[in-house]
């Protein structure tokens, strides 16, 4: 299992979708090409430009944490909670945390934290006043709620943090995860990230960027990625949240990895609040960064699950940029299918690259009919999943708005 490399070995996966809740389902919906795609329905969308988006539409917080405990809790805190509880089932490592819960750490990352319980506690305040505003406000908005009730619930003592690099930040839990790991900081990381914005002012303050696909009347064809069609992306929500456990830990409890962390790599365009670098050089470098640490040279690259938002401003520089890597690497946009999770993305796609490479499959994107001319020409994996029987190697990579870009370099365990 060992080479000799700093490696965090993903045990087990936890994830709410669009498409599904639980890895299982997860997966199979992925291989089916499933969209998650459909009209608006957490707000009423009337007067909106946009108004479709990928909702989590099968989760139910109750199934998941105490009954009294949901209206104390914000929706992105929901989903984490049980993605955690769903990956640590998934690894049957519920040991780790009555044994030694201070060699546990979590890493639970969101973009923007409790936005839904942040508009909700302003209508309150303006309908029936300041008085009115509940004791549990705070703790459902502020950006680390997640984590808190996560280690709360579950007992987690040791090191956490919440990141918060926009639509980067579940790919930078990741690396940060991996970092605890192989510092020996921590014998496994309860690690990912989750994001619920699918709400009156994210939506119109997207569509007010012009970054969302308008096509409200198609909402399975709108998000296309590498399409000459693109015309932004679709918002989704979700959560996804991994655990990360050091080789003796593995060993120790005769664990079966799904893939490994060898490799993490972070840059900042410094370029625009909104735009990525339109020569897509911070993506580029990030996942140049991760696959010189993980010692992995670009031909052996055999999948990259890519940004792929569906906008004409990123799409050709990222697609550029994993020419760069690998002319021949298999691509698969999955927001085509789930919509960008925004802080959730990374970590949901980590858990895709980590199911492709132990099914050695990749899974399909949704809607590339027509290359755009400024996107580059690689072997994009379009309605069908596609068998990859040599995949020995895969990277996630996702760029936050602000400029932030994360990639992590994943490998068979």
């Amino acid at each position: 299992m060992e080479d000799g490399r700093p490696a965090a070995y993903i045990t087990g996966i936890g994830v709410v979708s669009p498409v599904g809740v639980g890895r299982k389902r997860f997966w199979e919906a992925l291989l089916a090409c499933e969209s998650g795609m459909g009209p608006i329905t957490l707000f009423d969308p009337e007067g909106f430009e946009v108004r479709i988006a990928a909702e989590c539409n099968d989760f139910d917080p109750k199934e998941f944490m105490d009954r009294k405990m949901v209206p104390r809790t914000d929706r992105f805190g929901q989903m984490a909670l049980a993605s955690a509880k769903l990956a640590l089932e998934d690894a049957g490592a519920w040991e780790l945390l009555q044994e030694r819960p201070e060699r546990v750490g979590l890493i639970l990352g969101s973009g923007l934290g409790g936005a839904t319980s942040l508009e909700e506690t302003q209508r309150v305040m303006d309908g029936r006043g300041p008085t009115r505003v509940g004791p549990f406000a705070v703790t459902k908005i502020m950006p680390n709620s997640a984590a808190a009730h996560i280690g709360i619930q579950l007992g987690v003592q040791g090191p956490s943090a919440s990141p918060a690099l926009a639509c980067a930040c579940g790919t930078d839990a990741m690396g940060l995860g991996y970092d605890l790991i192989r510092r020996g900081d921590a014998d496994a990381v309860i690690c990912g990230a989750s994001e619920a914005v699918i709400t009156p002012v994210i939506v119109a303050g997207f569509a007010a960027m012009r970054a969302m696909s308008r096509r409200n009347d198609d909402p399975e064809g709108a998000c296309r990625p590498y399409d000459a069609d693109h015309s932004g992306f679709v918002i989704g929500e979700g959560a996804a949240v991994l655990l990360l456990e050091s080789a003796e830990s593995v060993r120790r409890r005769g664990a079966e990895p799904y893939a490994k962390i060898t490799g993490v790599g972070r840059t900042t365009d410094a370029y625009n609040m909104t735009d990525p670098d339109p020569k897509g050089r911070g993506i580029l470098r990030a996942m140049q960064l991760a696959l010189k640490e993980a010692g992995v040279p670009g031909e052996r690259v055999g999948y990259i699950n890519p940004h792929g938002t569906g906008t004409a401003a990123g799409d050709a520089p990222e697609s550029r940029a994993m020419e760069t890597i690998n002319p021949r690497v298999k691509v698969s946009a999955t927001k085509s299918t789930l919509g960008h999770s925004m802080g959730a993305t990374g970590a949901i796609e980590t858990a895709i690259c980590a199911l492709a490479v132990r099914e050695r499959t990749v899974p399909p994107m949704r809607n590339l009919e027509r290359l755009a001319e400024d996107c580059a020409r690689l072997d994009y994996v379009v309605n069908e999943p596609r068998e990859a029987p040599d995949l020995e190697a895969a990277v996630c990579a996702n760029l936050g708005v602000g400029g932030h870009n994360a990639a992590v370099v994943l490998e068979r365990a």
